[in-house]
């Protein structure tokens, strides 16, 4: 039998908590816990309070990883676009072969001078062709 003293302090405490569950919509029903029979909990929880811990009522928190993106790889570069071959060009007008290589040396040298021709193949190409055939000289 409890002693004299702490008898009252019980009864204090179940009409304290009956009304504080009242106060909260839970009429003197204990939430996470066992009652002995007056209103006081048996087990007050993991971490205190007689509605058995902070998250009784309320959904246990969550914890969510961030979601894995998976990119793909870069694509390899692409291979540069190959030269076209050097043209042959045959005389037409009966130049030998030392003035056949001065007018291509000079035709070159032409051709770089010509607007986007060191950034274009293509147009350093049509280039030398032009000129090697304003000096009588055909190309294949």
């Amino acid at each position: 039998m409890p002693r004299p003293t702490v008898l009252p302090l019980i009864v204090l405490a179940a009409l304290l908590a009956s009304e504080a569950a009242q106060a909260h919509g839970r009429h003197g029903r204990w939430h996470g816990g066992l009652s002995i029979g007056i209103g006081v909990p048996l087990y007050l929880g993991p971490h205190g309070g007689y509605y058995g811990g902070p998250w009784v009522g309320y959904p246990a928190p969550v914890i969510v990883a961030p979601p894995v993106v998976y990119a793909e790889p870069p694509a390899p570069p692409m291979p540069p676009p190959k030269a076209p071959p050097d043209p042959i060009f045959y005389p037409r007008q009966g130049q030998g072969a030392a003035q056949l290589e001065a007018d291509r040396q000079e035709c070159n040298r032409w051709a770089t001078t010509q607007p986007s021709a060191m950034a274009d193949a293509g147009v350093f190409h049509r280039a030398t062709l032009a000129c090697m055939d304003g000096r009588g000289y055909s190309a294949r």
